[in-house]
């Protein structure tokens, strides 16, 4: 097992960024003029290019930037006084003038999901560009026309499930072969489930080798199992296999996190080690299986929820899905009580009902909802954020006619684990011995979690001291309560698990990036 720091992983502030200020001698610009980021394939199914994409041109008088289908590579934009912002980095629109208010609706359900919705972000005057849109800046004028969601049927939907199965091997083989690896080969994350496995049988079946796969073993508590699992297939297809560990600052990965991510994703740290192992490897492709467990395995769907949506009870299915989070109780202890009563559940309830709408028409409703929301906005800034050095990222299940598929799929065949391991297993039948789950798993050691409890807390206790100042001038977090819970977790001898290092840690540092007086607080630290 390979331990790995932060080594090989680039700054938010690598990114390109753009911007034009309308003024009375012309225009003012800053920034890289002409630009693509991502991968553009050609057009199969009457949606435009296919890949995931942002671009744009400045031809000296006009701003033209334009996005991929699913608006998944990040393009975040402020549009303030005369002047417009781009870039795939928060950070680089955060240095115009404009306010730096907090979007509270956006912050409510980002608090209690751990996702943005639609196009918010945690800024007010930042915003995520949407799907298939195309953004024109002109004189200090914005015209923005957005993309559909729509996901149309396809002419010819099987029937049976058997015949289901077989179409999802032929249009997942259909978009590999759209997606031949560069001339340098390719890596790829390989885990014990199933979106990667898919992916990497596929790549051998149709003779691309990888250089090599790459496990991620995550801290304690997490245990073996994807290690034991991707080894097997490893082993099985004689490919070289190599597992990887962070092992650096638990601080430094959480701000790293957030900071590659524009503070708009939950947290994921464990991947730092992906992300130096590809850094250092000088990766140029790889893929990842974005969006998989949603589109074939219905994740975050069940018949209560389908039901409550696809009858129009939007209001008892948000008050659902935030009961599951269970974030209210962690939202009161960590953050101040001036920020907390601007972002009451009510209002979460209230932005989820209005983004649902959107949504009711779809083949199905509340994996619409899932894929544009959780996947777009969330989970998608891991493969093009923190991963976002690699040149090329394929995403094999965002294929145009493979995704118009799916989400039409009868979602009594998708909610069940069974659909994508039978077309996985019927496709590779020689492999098909290799289980989905690891039934010898084994988990760290009850010291061992401790352990880890004890030194995250630890080096936050050191980050709190060497930065005294910042803790206690956050407008978003309760200094004198998270540090207490920080010292007490560093100190007890069987501490139990410090649910609020995280958040509170990226707070500190979306606080930072705010304006004080957004968030009004006392003089003494509550």
């Amino acid at each position: 097992m390979e331990s790995l720091g932060l080594d090989g992983i680039a700054s938010a502030r690598d990114r390109p960024f753009f911007s034009a200020r309308a003024v009375a001698s012309g225009v003012q610009t800053q920034g890289t003029p002409h630009c693509q980021l991502g991968h553009v394939l050609p057009d199969h199914a009457g949606h435009g290019h296919d890949g995931i994409f942002v671009r744009w041109d400045w031809d000296g008088q006009r701003l033209t930037v334009q996005n991929d289908r699913y608006g998944i590579y990040p393009l975040f934009y402020s549009h303030f006084g005369g002047e417009i912002r781009i870039s795939p980095a928060i950070q680089h629109v955060l240095d115009g003038d404009f306010p730096k208010g907090l979007n509270y609706p956006g912050l409510a359900v980002f608090l209690r999901l751990g996702f943005f919705l639609a196009d918010d972000t945690p800024f007010e005057h930042v915003h995520f560009l949407p799907p298939g849109s195309r953004l024109i800046w002109q004189q200090g004028k914005l015209e923005l026309n957005r993309g559909s969601l729509e996901a149309p049927r396809p002419s010819a939907m099987p029937q049976t499930f058997d015949e289901t199965v077989e179409a999802y091997q032929e249009l997942f083989r259909q978009a590999i072969e759209r997606r031949p690896p560069s001339e340098t080969g390719y890596h790829l994350a390989l885990s014990g489930g199933r979106d990667s496995r898919h992916i990497f049988l596929e790549l051998l079946y149709q003779g691309h080798k990888p250089r090599s796969v790459v496990t991620v073993q995550g801290p304690p508590p997490i245990d073996n199992e994807d290690v034991l699992l991707a080894s097997q297939l490893a082993q099985a297809t004689d490919v070289d296999h190599r597992v990887v560990r962070y092992e650096g600052s638990y601080v430094a990965s959480v701000l790293k996190d957030a900071e590659l991510t524009s503070h708009c994703s939950a947290p994921h740290t464990w991947l730092i080690a992906l992300a130096a192992s590809f850094g250092k490897a000088d990766t140029k492709c790889i893929y990842d299986g974005l969006a998989g467990d949603v589109l074939s395995g219905a994740h975050q769907v069940s018949p209560e929820k389908l039901a409550l949506m696809r009858a129009g009870r939007t209001r008892e299915l948000a008050n659902l899905l935030l009961r599951e989070a269970n974030q209210e109780a962690a939202i009161k202890a960590c953050h101040r009580s001036a920020l907390v009563e601007r972002i009451p559940e009510s209002l979460a309830v209230e932005r989820i009902i209005t983004e649902m709408e959107q949504h009711r028409d779809a083949s199905s409703p509340l994996q619409s909802f899932v894929f544009w929301n959780r996947t777009r906005r969330g989970i998608g800034l891991l493969p093009f954020g923190l991963l976002a050095h690699v040149k090329t990222v394929y995403c094999p299940y965002l294929d145009h006619d493979l995704f118009d598929f799916l989400m039409n799929v009868n979602p009594d065949y998708s909610m069940k684990k069974a659909f994508h391991d039978e077309t996985i297993n019927r496709a590779f039948p020689k492999l098909s011995d290799i289980p989905f789950e690891a039934a010898d798993a084994t988990p760290p050691t009850y010291e061992e979690i401790r352990r880890h409890y004890r030194a995250c807390a630890q080096g936050t206790m050191r980050d709190i001291l060497r930065r005294p100042q910042q803790f206690l001038s956050s407008p978003l977090v309760r200094p004198g309560r998270f540090t207490a819970m920080v010292l007490r977790t560093s100190l007890t001898r069987s501490p139990d698990k410090p649910w609020y290092l995280q958040p509170g840690l990226r707070a500190v540092e979306l606080g930072r990036l705010s304006e004080p007086q957004n968030v009004n607080h006392p003089a003494n630290p509550d």
